[in-house]
């Protein structure tokens, strides 16, 4: 009996994937977050690409809590979880704010810069928006701590 000669397989070329336009890259299916699930049209998912693939990537990364057991070890999600309930000074959880939300969207090679943050407080309820420059286009972004 002969064993498989492993030295002969082939690995991926990783030339191809830098050879494919971003929206070959950059595609998510299209989420409706009050449902929380997959929109579909006739049966099927439906995949999209550009401005629309930014804005979803950035609701889901920023609704997940880094590290959390799906994505552990990934960095994938924000960590500005943590600061919610905490008792800081308003100038240092503005700055963490930013820092954080920041952190997480970078992680994306398809967004550039996240800057234009604005924090508006009504009772205990925080409203931070920003926006967020990708290869594709801006959108705005927002979170409620």
């Amino acid at each position: 009996m002969t064993l498989p000669q492993i030295a002969q397989l082939e690995t991926p070329n990783t030339e191809l994937a830098q050879q494919l336009s971003p929206e070959a890259v950059h595609k998510t299916f299209l989420w409706d977050f009050e449902k929380g699930d997959f929109v579909l049209k006739d049966g099927k998912l439906i995949e999209v690409s550009g401005i629309e693939y930014v804005k979803i990537w950035v609701e889901k990364a920023l609704r997940t809590m880094k590290d959390s057991l799906i994505y552990e070890g990934t960095g994938y999600g924000s960590e500005h979880h943590t600061l919610i309930g905490q008792n800081f000074h308003p100038d240092f959880s503005r700055a963490e704010y930013e820092r954080m939300i920041r952190e997480a969207l970078l992680q994306n090679d398809a967004i550039t810069q996240v800057d234009n943050f604005v924090f508006s407080q009504s009772g205990e309820k925080l409203t931070i928006e920003f926006k967020v420059t990708s290869i594709y286009g801006s959108t705005e972004g927002r979170v409620t701590a």
